[in-house]
């Protein structure tokens, strides 16, 4: 999987979850460090997803401008 497929799929993983989604399970989920989730998530922002980290995981707060 490349990484931009994976941070689309990234994205609707967090979209349809209930419950914040913690880094530790999209890393394995993904089967990848967690430094590179955080990397993604931060690409992700950057393209305009409005993600927010909790310290229970990573929420969608909006959806893209």
């Amino acid at each position: 999987m490349t990484g931009q497929k994976r941070r689309e799929d990234m994205i609707q993983t967090i979209k349809k979850s209930e419950k914040p989604i913690s880094g530790h399970i999209l890393a394995q989920k993904y089967e990848i460090s967690r430094q590179v989730i955080v990397q993604d998530i931060a690409l992700l922002r950057a393209e305009g997803y409005d993600i927010i980290s909790t310290n229970k995981g990573y929420v969608m707060h909006g959806i893209k401008n």
